[in-house]
C-alpha cells in the first residue's frame, strides 16, 4: 500500500515540476504577450467551444455560461446557481425555496460541487435559501447528470464544475448591485498590464438593518424582557492570475463563505411568594450557529504545444460548522446556573491534482492524470451544565462525544477519445481509486464508456455507462440540509456507496433555431445510508455506524429538452418522467418510493428582448407531489399506529409561476445600469411543504388517518439595481 501511495505521489510531483516540452513556449513568451489584447468574454466563448468538442460524446451534459446565469430569475434579487439547476430535467428540488438538489434519484449528498477544481462541502446559505456561488465571478459551469468522464470521481449522482473568470489583463471594470436583502461588488483588472490580473467578488446580506430596528421597538414595548436576533452571510472570491507566457498561466484562487445566526432572549420574572418575600429570576436563552467554507488553490496551466496541455492544482478545502444552545438562570440569591449543548463539525482537505490533455491526432485525444487527497474529519458534541453560588461552583458533563478520522484518497485515470469514423466516436475511460481510513482500505475500479453516432449534422445518438463510488457519507437525522449534518468517512462497518448508470438519447438541431433532445437512464445505487435512531436535531457520534442502516436505491426515467433561440426570443421546455425507489430491509421488506419520487416534472421557460433597454422572462414549474410517511390506521385497542410502508402519502402537486423584468440603460459616463423586478410565485399558490395527520372514526373499532398538507410561502416580489462600470 505504501508503494502505491509513493507511486501516485511521484506522478503528481513530477507532473507539477517537470517542464517537459516547454522550450518553444518559453521562447516566444514576450512576443505573444506584447501582441495579445486579452478579452475575457472572447476567451470564455473559445474555451466553451473547445470543451464542448472534447465532451461531445458525453450524455447528460449541460453547459451554462455566466450570461445565462445572470439573465434568469433572481430570487431576492440574487441570481442563483442551484435554483437554475433545479429547473433542469432529471432534477428534483425537494422542499420549496431550499437548495435541495436530487439528481436521478440521488439523496442530495451525492453531488460533487467543484469551484475551480476544488471540492466544496457547504453549498448553501440561510439553510438552503441561497447557494454559495457568486454569479458575478463565474465564467461557466458544466453540469453532468450521467456519462461522467473518468477524470471525475468520489460522488454518485452529478458533477457541478464551476469555473470562475480570470481578471481582465488590460483594463479595470466591475459590477455593483443592491438588492432587497443583500449587496454585491465585483472588480477586476490588471495589476501588471498584460501580465497579471485580479478579480474580486464580494456578496453580503444586510438583514441586520431590518432586524435591529424591529427588535429595538419590540424590546421597548415588552420591557423588561429583551430579544435580539442577527443573521448574515458573506461570500468573498479573490483570484490573481499571472502569465509567464501566452500559454503558461499560474493563478491563485481563494474563497470563503460564512453564515452567522445569533438569537438571545432575556426574560425577567418578579413576584412575591406567600410569605411576602420578594423573588426575582432572570432567564436567558441563547442560540448561535456559524457555518461555511474556506478554499484556497494554486492552478498552473501550461500549453506545451498545440498537442499537449498540463493543468495542476494544489488546494485546501475546509468546511466548518459550529452550533450552540444554552439556557442561563440567575435568582435573587445570586445562584447562577447554565446548561447547554455544543456541536462542531469540521472537515479539512489537502489535495493535489494533475491533469494532462494530449492530442495524438485530430481524431484521437488522450486525457490522463492523478489525484491525491488527505481528509481530516473531526466532529464533536458536548452537553454540560454549570452552577455557581457564593460558596461553591460545579460543572457536570452529561455527554462529550468526539470523533477524529484521518484518511487518504488517491486515484489515477485515463480517457481515450477517438473518432472511429466520421460519424462514430467513443470516449473510453477507467478510473482506479483507493481510500484508506482507520486501517481499512477500499479499492474501486470504475469503467466509463460513452458512444456517439452522428446520423447527419442535425441528428445524433449517444449512449453511456458509468460506475461511480463515494467514500464519504453525510450523516443526518433530518432530511433538510442543516449545519447539524456531519461528513464522515467509510469505515470497517460502513462501506463506500456505489452506483452504476446507463443512459442513452437522441439529440437534434432542427431548422428555425429549434433543438429537441430526448434522453433516458437507469441507475442502481448500493450501500446507501438511512438514519434509524430516535429523533434528534443532532446526528449521533458515538456508535454512529450502528444508527444508520444500509440499503439500495434505483431510479429510471426519461427526459425531454425542447428549445428555441433566435437571439431575441428564447423558449425552453423541460419534461421528466421518473421513478425513484429505495430498499432498506430493516424498514420494509420490499422496494418503496423515495420521498422525492416525483413521477412527472414540467418546466416552461421563456425570455424575450423587446429592445436593447427592456427584456422579460418567466418560468412555470409543475411536478407531482413529494411523499411523506404517516400512519393510516391503528389497532383495535388503539395502542399502535399502523404504517403500511415508508413514504406512503403523496402531497398535492406543486406548481408556481415566476416572472421578471429587466430595464437596461446607458449612463452619461457610458456605464450600464439594470433595474430588475422579480416576482416569485406570481399567482400566490401556497404549495405544500409538509403535512399533519387527522383521525376519522370509520366504525367502533377502525380509525383512519388522513394527511393534511400545509403551505406557507406566498407571493414574493423583489427588486435590485445593478451598475456595470
Amino acid at each position: 500500500m505504501r508503494r502505491i501511495f509513493l507511486f501516485l505521489t511521484l506522478i503528481l510531483v513530477s507532473a507539477a515540476l517537470f517542464p517537459a516540452t516547454a522550450q518553444k513556449t518559453q521562447r516566444d513568451s514576450d512576443t505573444a504577450l506584447t501582441e495579445e489584447k486579452h478579452d475575457t468574454i472572447t476567451e470564455s466563448i473559445i474555451t466553451a467551444l473547445a470543451d464542448k468538442r472534447m465532451n461531445s460524446t458525453q450524455t447528460g451534459l449541460k453547459r451554462i455560461n455566466s450570461k445565462d446565469l445572470n439573465s434568469g430569475f433572481a430570487l431576492f434579487s440574487t441570481p442563483d446557481v442551484i435554483k437554475t439547476l433545479q429547473m433542469m430535467p432529471g432534477v428534483s428540488s425537494g422542499t420549496e425555496l431550499l437548495s435541495g438538489f436530487y439528481v436521478h434519484g440521488g439523496d442530495g449528498s451525492d453531488n460533487l460541487f467543484l469551484l475551480d477544481g476544488v471540492p466544496v462541502y457547504q453549498v448553501s446559505h440561510l439553510l438552503g435559501l441561497f447557494s454559495s456561488f457568486n454569479t458575478d465571478v463565474i465564467d461557466n459551469m458544466d453540469f453532468y447528470k450521467s456519462g461522467f468522464p473518468a477524470r471525475y470521481g468520489s460522488k454518485l449522482s452529478s458533477i457541478v464544475d464551476v469555473t470562475t473568470r480570470d481578471g481582465d489583463f488590460e483594463k479595470i471594470h466591475g459590477t455593483f448591485a443592491v438588492g432587497l436583502i443583500d449587496g454585491r461588488f465585483q472588480l477586476e483588472g490588471p495589476l501588471w498590464k498584460g501580465r497579471t490580473s485580479f478579480n474580486i467578488g464580494l456578496r453580503r446580506t444586510w438583514t441586520e438593518v431590518l432586524t435591529l430596528p424591529f427588535f429595538a421597538i419590540f424590546n421597548v414595548l415588552n420591557k423588561p424582557d429583551k430579544q435580539n436576533a442577527r443573521y448574515a452571510f458573506t461570500d468573498l472570491n479573490v483570484s490573481v492570475s499571472h502569465r509567464f507566457s501566452k500559454n503558461n498561466v499560474l493563478s491563485g484562487h481563494f474563497y470563503t463563505g460564512n453564515d452567522v445566526l445569533r438569537y438571545k432572549n432575556l426574560n425577567i420574572q418578579e413576584w412575591y411568594d406567600s410569605e411576602n418575600k420578594y423573588n426575582r429570576q432572570e432567564n436567558i436563552v441563547s442560540m448561535g450557529m456559524s457555518w461555511g467554507n474556506v478554499l484556497g488553490s494554486l492552478n498552473w496551466k501550461w500549453d506545451f504545444s498545440n498537442k499537449l496541455t498540463m493543468k495542476n492544482i494544489l488546494y485546501y478545502s475546509g468546511s466548518l460548522s459550529k452550533i450552540s444552545y444554552s439556557f442561563e438562570e440567575t435568582n435573587q440569591d445570586n445562584v447562577y446556573t447554565k446548561a447547554g449543548e455544543y456541536y462542531n463539525s469540521d472537515v479539512h482537505n489537502i489535495g493535489l491534482k494533475s491533469d494532462w490533455f494530449h492530442e495524438l491526432t485530430p481524431n484521437h485525444k488522450l486525457r490522463y492524470g492523478a489525484t491525491l487527497q488527505y481528509h481530516l474529519y473531526c466532529p464533536d458534541a458536548t452537553a454540560q451544565s454549570y452552577m455557581k453560588s457564593e460558596s461553591v461552583s460545579m460543572t457536570k458533563v452529561a455527554y462529550a462525544d468526539s470523533l477524529r478520522y484521518n484518511s487518504v484518497e488517491a486515484a489515477i485515470y485515463a480517457e481515450d477519445e477517438i473518432n472511429i469514423t466520421d460519424a462514430f466516436s467513443a470516449n473510453a475511460g477507467l478510473r482506479y481509486a483507493l481510500y484508506c481510513n482507520s486501517g481499512k482500505t477500499w479499492h474501486s475500479a470504475e469503467p466509463r464508456l460513452a458512444l456517439k453516432y452522428a446520423f447527419n449534422e442535425a441528428v445524433t445518438a449517444k449512449a453511456s455507462y458509468t460506475w461511480m463510488s463515494q467514500p464519504a457519507h453525510l450523516i443526518s437525522s433530518l432530511y433538510i440540509d442543516l449545519p447539524t449534518n456531519a461528513w464522515l468517512p467509510s469505515t470497517s462497518k460502513v462501506r463506500p456507496s456505489r452506483s452504476q448508470e446507463v443512459a442513452a438519447g437522441i439529440y437534434t438541431n432542427l431548422p428555425h433555431n429549434i433543438h429537441l433532445n430526448v434522453e433516458g437512464w437507469y441507475k442502481h445505487m448500493y450501500n446507501l445510508l438511512e438514519y434509524a435512531g430516535s429523533y434528534s436535531a443532532f446526528p449521533p457520534l458515538t456508535g454512529w455506524e450502528d444508527c444508520y442502516k444500509s440499503g439500495q436505491g434505483r431510479s429510471w426515467g426519461a427526459e425531454l429538452d425542447f428549445g428555441y433561440d433566435d437571439g431575441k426570443t428564447e423558449v425552453n421546455v423541460y419534461y421528466t418522467l421518473m421513478w425513484s425507489q429505495r430498499k432498506f430491509e430493516d424498514f420494509y421488506p420490499g422496494w418503496f418510493r423515495d420521498r422525492n419520487d416525483n413521477r412527472h416534472k414540467l418546466t416552461l421557460m421563456a425570455k424575450h428582448k423587446f429592445t436593447k433597454r427592456f427584456e422579460i422572462y418567466g418560468a412555470w414549474n409543475w411536478h407531482s407531489g413529494n411523499w411523506v410517511t404517516m400512519a393510516t390506521h391503528q389497532t383495535e385497542d388503539k395502542s399502535v399506529q399502523v404504517f403500511l410502508e415508508p413514504n406512503n402519502i403523496r402531497l398535492p402537486d406543486y406548481h408556481r409561476l415566476d416572472v421578471g423584468l429587466n430595464f437596461i440603460r446607458k449612463t452619461k459616463r457610458g456605464n450600464t445600469s439594470i433595474w430588475n423586478l422579480s416576482i416569485y410565485n406570481a399567482y400566490c399558490r401556497l404549495n405544500p411543504i409538509t403535512a399533519y395527520v387527522s383521525q376519522v372514526q370509520l366504525s367502533d373499532k377502525v380509525v383512519a388517518y388522513y394527511g393534511n398538507s400545509i403551505g406557507i410561502i406566498p407571493i414574493v416580489p423583489t427588486f435590485s439595481y445593478t451598475l456595470k462600470f
